[in-house]
């Protein structure tokens, strides 16, 4: 099953923008994505359709799991 870090973080246009990161290390903490994520919306780095993020809305961890078919 893959895992994947999920950030959405709030535009200033009232949308979201999801980040999606692949593989996050084991005993990843609230507080570390918290602080990672703040620091991504001050430097200005998440950006969708023109429009920067504000803040951080939800952050969770997907558990993904791929059944091949053909």
């Amino acid at each position: 099953m893959a895992k994947t870090l999920k950030i959405v973080f709030n535009l200033k246009d009232t949308k979201t923008a999801t980040y999606s990161l692949p593989d996050p290390k084991d005993g990843l903490t609230k507080d570390e994505v918290r602080t990672a994520a703040a620091a991504m919306v001050a430097k200005d780095f998440v950006l969708s359709g023109g429009t920067l993020a504000t803040d951080i809305k939800d952050a969770y961890i997907a558990n993904v799991e791929r059944i091949e078919l053909v």
